[in-house]
Order: structure tokens, then C-alpha cells, then sequence
């Protein structure tokens, strides 16, 4: 039974103690990765949290209960994320209850401490597209308030496109991504909270496409950073605050995230595409946010197979001197609309 959510008649998993596997993760920027110890205790947290999709794969029992093998073709996830995970700290996965007679519908999902507290809470569905539901992602992006000054880590406007197709692939040798996942994908299952043989080179040609898929935490890794750079319109005015970061990034995590599969199953060892979209950006008293989504399609077709809105964190005190910089950053906004 569900703490959090008593009355609510659900599906529920198993208590799992999923691992912070990206503790080696290369961000760059100046700085480790919010899942270093040092780094997120530096930056205002109790200790380094899980990277936050990890948990989609604890859902993957329920999803194939409540939609089968279809979630993997039209199926979604969007989640919202409330308390951090940190390793191999005890959480357990709930979906309600679906209606049998729907092919298509939206279910709410979430995670919980053994106290009951709430990990992420959100949504999935199978069968609908973006218009024929509401996610906590769609929510979340509704209730964000304009940007008062401009911020300081966001700089394009919304409705910027990402100007290149950059390629992605995880394959079954090499890392899952060089710097941002830097382990193999042999290794991610041997470690993953919930296994299932159709993510596998030896047992994928079993699965109802006869090739391995990726698992559901997969989806966010092939989308967040590809095998080449993103290249995006340049701001020649930003000269000045190029020179005062000096390459320093600010210290980020997630807020949110969503996957909408259009035309699944995304599988292993097959190459695809990447294009960005910035639909959505804002601030919290501690941090700027942006919303990415992010398209992925499949090469040799061109075929549209999944899409990812995240929601990006970037702490502000992690950069020295950013209430200098944010504020002169207001004043040239400012100045140029006299």
C-alpha cells in the first residue's frame, strides 16, 4: 500500500536500492558532476542525489502490467521530481490501476521513501499524443511565472532551435555516453533496478520486435547529450559575460522530465539524430531553469521515434558573483529598451 496515497487503488513494485552510477560523470564547466558528494554538499544539498531518470527504470514491471509491450511503442513518462535519492537508499514505484477496456489512456505515477515521502510524481500513458493529455510536464512549464531581468545561464529566447541534427547511438560496447554516462551499457545492467532480458545483446532477438530496446531510464541518456556538439545561434552581445565565466558553469540537476515515444521502440545499436527546441525557461529564489525538448529520430528514415522535455536546474550560488553579473545582465536589458 501506498503511504503517500492510501486511498488510491494501485499497482505497486518492489523495494529497490538504486545506485548513483554517475559519480565519474564529466560536466565540465569547472566544476564535478551535483552526483560528487563534495559538489552537492557544496551547493546547499545533504549529500549527492541519484540522477534523477534512473527511477524510470523501476517502473518498468508496471508499465508492461498496466500497458504491455505497447508502452515501449506510444507510451510516456513525465515526472516531476520532489525529494532526491541518494545510493542505494530504499524507494519502491506505484501506478494507478488502468482501465482494462482502454487501449489509450493516462495513469498517475509516482515513488516514495519508506516514510512515505514523495521521491517523483507524474504521469504515464500509452497511446495519446502531446495534445491529447495533460502531463505534469505540460503543468509545470503552464504555472512557470515570466522572467523578471534576463537571466543569467539562459540566454536564448524561447522558441530557439538547436541548428544542427547531432548523432546519437547506445551501442553494447563502449560508454553509454563518453562524458555524461561513462559506463557501459553492460554495466547499467548489471546494476539497474529492474532487468528485464529484452534489454540484452544475448536475449533482445526475443522481444516482440526481434532486436533489444533500451530501458526506460535509456531514453533520457540517448537525448540528453549527443556524440557531437549542439550549435545554436550566436549572441554577439554576450561577449562580456563569455569573459567573466571564463568557460565556469554553474552546478545543475533535474527538476523534471518527460518522454513522449511516438514511434518505439527506441533500440539499441541503432543510429539516430538529435535537434533541440528551448520551450520554456524561468527561475526559482535558488536556481534558473530552462525546458528542453529534445527530438530524436531515427537516421535512415528520418522517422520521428521519441521526444524529451526536461527541465533543467542551474544553482545560482555555485557561480561566484552572481547577483553582480545577474544584475548588470538586468541593466543592459533594461538600457535597451529605453
Amino acid at each position: 500500500m501506498s503511504i503517500s496515497r492510501p486511498n488510491v487503488d494501485c499497482l505497486s513494485g518492489e523495494w529497490r536500492r538504486p545506485h548513483n552510477d554517475l559519480q565519474r560523470q564529466d560536466v565540465g564547466g569547472g566544476h564535478k558532476a551535483i552526483h560528487d558528494d563534495d559538489t552537492a554538499k557544496a551547493a546547499g544539498f545533504a549529500g549527492a542525489p541519484i540522477h534523477g531518470t534512473v527511477h524510470w527504470s523501476q517502473f518498468t514491471p508496471l508499465l508492461l502490467q498496466a500497458f504491455g509491450p505497447a508502452w515501449f511503442e506510444t507510451g510516456s513518462i513525465s515526472v516531476h521530481f520532489v525529494t532526491m535519492v541518494t545510493h542505494m537508499q530504499a524507494v519502491r514505484a506505484f501506478i494507478s490501476k488502468p482501465d482494462p477496456s482502454k487501449h489509450a489512456q493516462q495513469v498517475d505515477i509516482w515513488m516514495e521513501h519508506m516514510d512515505g515521502r514523495v521521491v517523483l510524481e507524474g504521469t504515464a500513458s500509452v497511446g495519446l499524443k502531446p495534445g491529447e493529455m495533460t502531463t505534469i510536464a505540460n503543468k509545470k512549464m503552464a504555472a512557470s511565472k515570466p522572467v523578471k531581468g534576463s537571466l543569467l545561464f539562459i540566454r536564448h529566447p524561447v522558441g530557439t532551435k538547436s541548428l544542427n541534427k547531432v548523432p546519437m547511438k547506445i551501442g553494447f560496447t563502449g560508454p553509454v555516453h563518453p562524458q555524461m554516462f561513462p559506463f557501459t551499457l553492460k554495466e547499467k545492467l548489471e546494476c539497474i533496478t529492474e532487468f528485464h532480458p529484452w534489454f540484452t545483446q544475448e536475449a533482445g532477438p526475443t522481444s516482440p520486435w526481434g532486436r533489444a530496446i533500451l530501458p526506460p531510464e535509456c531514453l533520457n541518456a540517448i537525448m540528453l547529450g549527443g556524440l557531437e556538439p549542439d550549435r545554436w545561434p550566436s549572441i554577439p552581445e554576450d561577449d562580456w559575460l563569455r569573459k567573466a565565466l571564463d568557460g565556469k558553469t554553474p552546478v545543475g540537476l533535474f527538476g523534471g522530465c518527460e518522454v513522449i515515444i511516438h514511434n518505439g521502440p527506441v533500440f539499441t545499436e541503432e543510429e539516430y539524430e538529435l535537434t533541440r527546441e528551448l520551450v520554456g525557461k524561468g527561475e526559482t529564489p535558488r536556481a534558473e531553469f530552462s525546458w528542453m525538448r529534445t527530438y530524436l529520430t531515427e537516421k535512415a528514415t528520418g522517422k520521428l521515434v521519441a521526444e524529451m522535455t526536461l527541465q533543467s536546474m542551474n544553482v545560482k550560488s555555485t557561480i561566484e558573483g552572481y547577483s553582480e553579473l545577474r544584475a548588470k545582465s538586468d541593466a543592459l536589458v533594461a538600457s535597451s529598451k529605453l
